[in-house]
C-alpha cells in the first residue's frame, strides 16, 4: 500500500485537535467484487485468486478494532459450492460482516437462487442497522432484475422498469444491472425519515452505482437519487460493480465505487474506512485510493 505524504498529513491533522481530546471514531472495512469461482482467468478477473486475497485482507481486518466489514456485492461468480470456499476464510473474522447482494451471486442453479441470501447469512435481502450516530442502509439492487426476481408482480414492474430505460437508450439498460422496486423505494423513504427525526446520518451500501452517470448505474437511478438529494441525513453512498472504480458529489452527497477485489493478478483491493468528526477517511489497500471525504 502506497500514501501520499498529503493523505498522511491530512490524517494526521484530523486526528491531532490541538488542546482537546482525540474525538471517536467509528472504523469499518469494506471489500468489493471478490467474485470468486474455481474458473479460469480472464484478462482481467483472476478469480481463483480471490481466496488469498480476501485470506490477507481479513488478516488486515482483524489488526483493527472494527465495528463491522461490509462486502458490496459478487461475492462469488458464478456456482453454488463457490459459497463453500469462501466460509472458512470469513469466519477468521473478528467483526460481523455485513453482505449486500450483487447480480453474479445469483450466478447459480435456478433451483438455488432462492437460497442465496440464506447461504451468505442474510435474513433480508435489504436491511439497516445502526453504529453510535451513524444508520447504514443496505439496498438490494437486484430487487428488480431479469435474474433474482420472483413474485410475478415484481416481474412485472422489473420488466416494465427495463423497457422503460431501453426506450430511452440509456446506457445502464443492460441486463446484468437492476433496480429496487416500489416496495423497497417505500421501504427506504420510512428507514430516512426515521434517521432524520433521530438526527443520525446515513451511509448507504448497495451494489450498483446511481451516480455519476455509468453503464453499471441501478436502472432506476435517478429515482433514487432523488429521494436521497431529499434528505439532509444522507452523507454517502457506497458500491462495488464498476470494478475500475468511480467518484461523485452531488447535493453533498459523496457516490463512491470501490475497485474490485478480483481484479489484476498482482494487486488486491479493499479499504478501511474511518469516520472522524467531519471526515469520512479511506484508507485504501493495493488498487484502492486513498481519499478523504468531507461530511457536510
Amino acid at each position: 500500500m502506497k500514501k501520499s505524504i498529503t493523505f498522511l498529513f491530512g490524517l494526521f491533522a484530523s486526528l491531532c485537535l490541538s488542546s482537546q481530546a482525540i474525538p471517536d471514531t467509528l472504523t469499518f472495512g469494506v471489500i468489493a467484487d471478490c467474485q470468486y469461482c474455481h474458473c479460469p482467468a480472464t484478462t482481467q478477473r483472476f478469480y481463483k485468486l480471490s481466496p488469498g486475497k480476501l485470506t490477507a485482507c481479513i488478516a488486515e481486518f482483524n489488526q483493527h478494532e472494527l465495528a463491522f466489514a461490509v462486502h458490496l456485492g459478487d461475492y462469488i461468480d458464478r456456482n453454488f459450492e463457490s459459497f463453500d470456499t469462501l466460509q472458512p476464510i470469513i469466519n477468521q473474522l473478528k467483526t460481523p460482516l455485513k453482505q449486500v447482494l450483487g447480480n453474479h451471486d445469483f450466478s447459480v442453479e435456478e433451483r438455488l437462487k432462492k437460497k442465496v441470501p440464506k447461504r451468505m447469512g442474510m435474513k433480508h435481502r435489504y436491511y439497516s442497522f445502526k453504529e453510535s450516530q451513524w444508520r447504514f442502509i443496505v439496498l438490494d439492487g437486484n430487487d428488480l432484475s431479469t435474474f433474482a426476481t420472483f413474485a410475478p408482480k415484481k416481474k412485472r414492474e422489473a420488466a416494465a422498469l427495463l423497457a422503460g430505460v431501453q426506450s430511452d437508450n440509456k446506457e445502464n439498460a443492460q441486463t446484468w444491472n437492476g433496480g429496487l422496486s416500489s416496495q423497497q423505494m417505500k421501504w427506504l423513504k420510512k428507514q430516512l425519515e426515521k434517521a432524520e427525526s433521530e438526527k443520525e446520518k446515513v451511509i448507504l451500501f448497495c451494489h450498483f452505482p446511481i451516480y455519476p452517470s455509468n453503464p453499471h448505474n441501478l436502472w432506476n437511478d435517478t429515482t433514487v437519487m432523488q429521494l436521497l438529494a431529499s434528505f439532509s441525513c444522507v452523507k454517502a453512498y457506497f458500491n462495488g460493480h464498476n470494478h475500475a472504480g468511480h467518484y461523485g458529489e452531488k447535493a453533498g452527497i459523496h457516490y463512491l465505487t470501490f475497485k474490485g477485489m478480483v481484479d489484476t493478478e498482482t494487486q488486491t483491493a479493499f479499504s478501511i474506512v474511518k469516520i472522524v468528526a467531519d471526515q469520512i477517511i479511506i484508507e485504501g489497500f493495493g488498487r484502492q485510493e486513498d481519499q478523504i471525504l468531507l461530511i457536510k
